[in-house]
């Protein structure tokens, strides 16, 4: 026999190439989900357990967004044929998701009570973060004239100064952003306040709280607290903060409605440990505020919670930013 003709039989048929060369290529991309893998699982430690790292509470409001992007990465994994790895993966990131469910199911049950009951009055409030620097303070000045609120909140109110006269006209009764003082955060009513107080929230010395009590129809009043809380990655600041609106509501008798700008998702671990020790009742649901550009799947970091006999019976974003970076809420309370 020849020897071309042994050189021509010792070559791999040209299928079996095909198939060495599909299988490395699955094997590296094994490789590269697998290495994804390692970096979601330490998201995941760091979503489900609270290890009072500095900006966790940021990370901890992405619970469900990376939550769902880990789940579709196990799901990949497992079809590229790392089954086992994609299989734990998928455990451990629906533990996380459970998890968040459970926060999320047990807050929606303290609203049985009151949703078995017949409400006795109403009345809108809108929150409203404007942005200090607000490129077109005009058009969301214009929004909530036109808005049909009674009580608003606005935060970083600076970015609708110059709109103030015209906000005062509809909105007659007003705390913050006297003239002279700071303007930051505001609260604008069409009822005249029954008592007002502004404080400073003391870890940044910044005039973030703020209280008005109104009379809803002719006997039904109703306490609004207003917060804007510090960003989650400054240090334990916010700590501070949510200690000192704990004990501003600690004050407050009779039913309340809590509004704001909160810099974390109702699910958070420090939200929501706040709110399961103030009795604090949420909203139906939890729009996306943040970033605007996401629009419903933005990460709801503005809060809305109610206590006593007041429910937040319906929530809803505003239509569009008005040149903030913030959606706003818009919400009907319930008085019982």
């Amino acid at each position: 026999m020849s020897r071309s003709c042994l050189g021509r039989r010792a070559r791999p048929p040209l299928w079996r190439n095909k198939a060495v060369a599909r299988l490395k290529i699955l094997s590296e991309i094994r490789g590269v989900l697998s290495g994804l893998a390692l970096v979601a699982l330490v998201l995941l430690v760091v979503i489900s357990v609270n290890l009072g790292l500095p900006g966790q509470e940021l990370v901890n409001s992405l619970r469900f967004h990376i939550g769902i992007l880990v789940l579709l990465l196990a799901l990949t994994m497992i079809l590229a044929g790392a089954r086992l790895r994609g299989a734990l993966v998928l455990v451990l990131v629906g533990i996380s998701l459970g998890q968040g469910a459970f926060i999320v199911i047990e807050q929606q049950a303290r609203r049985d009570t009151l949703e078995a009951s017949a409400p006795v009055a109403s009345f809108k409030l809108l929150s409203f973060n404007v942005l200090g620097s607000n490129p077109t303070g005009a058009d969301a000045a214009q929004y909530i004239i036109d808005s049909g609120a009674d009580v608003v909140v606005v935060m970083e109110a600076r970015g609708i100064g110059a709109q103030l006269p015209e906000l005062d006209a509809r909105y007659p009764y007003r705390i913050g952003c006297e003239p002279g003082g700071d303007c930051d955060l505001a609260i604008l009513s069409r009822w005249p306040f029954l008592s007002s107080k502004q404080e400073m929230l003391r870890a940044l010395s910044r005039q973030r709280l703020t209280q008005v009590s109104v009379m809803v129809g002719e006997d039904h009043p109703v306490t609004v607290v207003a917060a804007h809380l510090t960003k989650p990655y400054f240090d334990d600041t916010v700590l501070y903060d949510i200690e000192q609106v704990r004990h501003a509501l600690g004050q407050v008798e009779g039913p309340l409605v809590l509004a704001g700008d909160f810099n974390a998702a109702a699910w958070s671990s420090q939200i929501s440990e706040f709110a399961t020790a103030a009795n604090l009742i949420p909203p139906p649901r939890y729009p996306g505020t943040w970033p605007v550009e996401l629009g419903p799947l933005g990460v709801p970091i503005d809060n809305m919670f109610s206590r006593g006999t007041a429910l937040i019976r319906t929530i809803d974003p505003t239509p569009q930013a008005f040149g903030s970076n913030h959606l706003g809420l818009m919400a009907t309370v319930d008085l019982y």
